[in-house]
Order: C-alpha cells, then structure tokens, then sequence
C-alpha cells in the first residue's frame, strides 16, 4: 500500500515535467526553416570536405576545415530538433547541392580555390538571409538562428577576405588546347 501510494505521488508530480518537455508544435514556416539550414549545413559540410582534399593554398583549407568543424555541431542541432518536431531528415545532398558539388569537382585544379571561396561567399550570404529572418521570430527556431548568426557572418567576412587575398595573385592560365590541335578552322 505504502509503495502504491509512494508511486502515485511520484507519477503526479512529474506529469507537469513530462508535459512541460514535450515540444511545443512548429509552424510550417519553422518546419521550412529547420529543412532548409539542415540541407544547407549538409552542402557546406561536403563542401568543405571536398574543399580540404582540393585546395592548392593553406589559407583556403583552413577556412574549409573551418566550415566543416564548425557546421557539424549545427546540423547536429538541427537533426535534434527535427527528429523532436518528425521533420524528415535528409540522407542526400538536395539536387541543387549535388549539382553545386559536381561543378566543383570538375573545376580545374588552378581555379579550384577561387570557385570555391565565390562559391562560400555566396552560400553563407543565402544562408545569413534566412537565419536573419528567423532570428527575428519567437522560439526554439528563432533563438538557434540567434546563436548560429554569429558563426555564419564570420564564415562570410573570412570567405570576402579570403577572395580578396586570392584576387591579388595572378589569375590561374586558361586551359590550353592540347599539343597538335589548333584553335583555327583550317
């Protein structure tokens, strides 16, 4: 009797916990957001990586060792919160990254580092767009994006200085035609 009682006092003092940590519902557009940066942090991260394997100067692999270091905790969040709120997670890269990929990868070995920077410029830029109007909004979503503002503008701001070191060397030689083939139609 005395342990029915010791259970039933136990059980209704924690349903007001057990209640209070189930996730409150999102809203479509959060749900957008937590499928969007996911999908975003996913790209970046491959990027990085295929960034570290490819890049000709030092500067450049650190900043993507950098982008992969530091996006892998953000998508770790965001798989939480999808897996919390049944959001789909992602096991691919979205066709628009996979795309974005192949193009980098095909890209000569003396151009390599300036797509790729152009390209960061230009994903972290998107990127800060979207968690700025997160961060403008109420709850778990806004005040992720809040705290993940700060890592983003720095990728961007390092990305710009990168290129702007890059675009001081001399511009990679265009490819040439192989010996014996000429560029005339004669």
């Amino acid at each position: 009797m005395r342990r029915a009682l010791i259970s039933a006092v136990l059980l209704m003092s924690l349903g007001p916990v057990a209640l209070a940590q189930q996730p409150l519902p999102l809203s479509r557009q959060e749900r957008n957001f937590i499928s969007e940066a996911l999908a975003d942090s996913m790209a970046e991260r491959a990027l990085g990586k295929l960034a570290q394997d490819r890049a000709e100067t030092e500067s450049v692999r650190r900043f993507a060792r950098r982008v992969v270091d530091e996006h892998g905790p953000v998508a770790d969040r965001l798989v939480d919160m999808a897996q919390r709120h049944d959001i789909p997670i992602p096991r691919e890269l979205n066709p628009a990254a996979r795309a974005h990929l192949a193009s980098l990868r095909d890209t000569p070995e003396e151009s390599f580092d300036r797509r790729y920077i152009a390209a960061e410029e230009e994903t972290h830029a998107r990127a800060i767009k979207l968690f700025e109007a997160q961060a403008e909004r109420d709850g778990e979503t806004a005040a992720f994006a809040r705290e993940t503002l700060p890592m983003l503008h720095a990728h961007f701001e390092d990305a710009r200085a990168i290129a702007r070191d890059l675009s001081r060397r001399p511009a990679p030689p265009q490819s040439q035609a192989p010996p014996g083939v000429s560029g005339s139609s004669e």
